[in-house]
């Protein structure tokens, strides 16, 4: 679903097999692996959210400022608190420690900038030049698989705004986690 909702993390095939046998027939879950490297941002698992607008003429357009989520406690693998491991703001802002480290949970994207900068500055990693191209891609690709989905009575003037959440590990990779309407 969207939100965090209907999220479960398994760390076995046993406890998901058990887990699929509790639910009913015919019903639809996507599977995806975890990555378990995150990049953290002070120790917290955070994410980073695009605005992206695509027009009835099949214009893509990346919003400016994306900007990052992050998660009100620190990063553990083995703890099975959403509080730690989803940054939706709608789940993040009933956890006890909401807005702790940073109003709302969520920060310019120009602070994980300044943290790799900061705590990396080795890897010489530029978020404008190596992590927003590989997200730009993403969002290419997923537009295009879904190409023909869109706008499918050709209405003129229209436009469809996706909201596409990524995260990056350890290894500065951009991986997609969800895209919504």
């Amino acid at each position: 679903m969207n939100q965090g909702r209907g999220i479960e993390i398994f760390n076995n095939l046993k406890d998901i097999q058990s887990f699929f046998n509790t639910q009913a027939a015919n019903s639809f879950w996507v599977a995806q692996k975890y990555i378990e490297k995150p990049l953290l941002y002070y120790g917290r698992k955070f994410d980073i959210r695009v605005w992206v607008i695509v027009t009835a003429k099949m214009e893509i357009f990346f919003y400016r400022t994306p900007y990052m989520r992050t998660s009100s406690n620190e990063y553990v693998t083995d703890a099975f608190d959403n509080y730690i491991h989803l940054t939706n703001n709608c789940l993040q802002k009933h956890g006890d420690n909401f807005g702790r480290f940073e109003a709302g949970n969520t920060l310019p994207l120009s602070s994980l900038q300044d943290y790799i900068d900061e705590t990396f500055p080795q890897h010489g990693v530029s978020v404008e030049k190596h992590l927003i191209p590989r997200m730009k891609d993403l969002i290419i690709d997923t537009i295009l698989s879904v190409k023909k989905s869109l706008n499918p009575k050709r209405r003129k003037n229209c436009f469809e705004l996706f909201g596409y959440d990524f995260l990056i590990d350890e290894d500065y990779r951009s991986w997609l986690l969800e895209v919504f309407l």
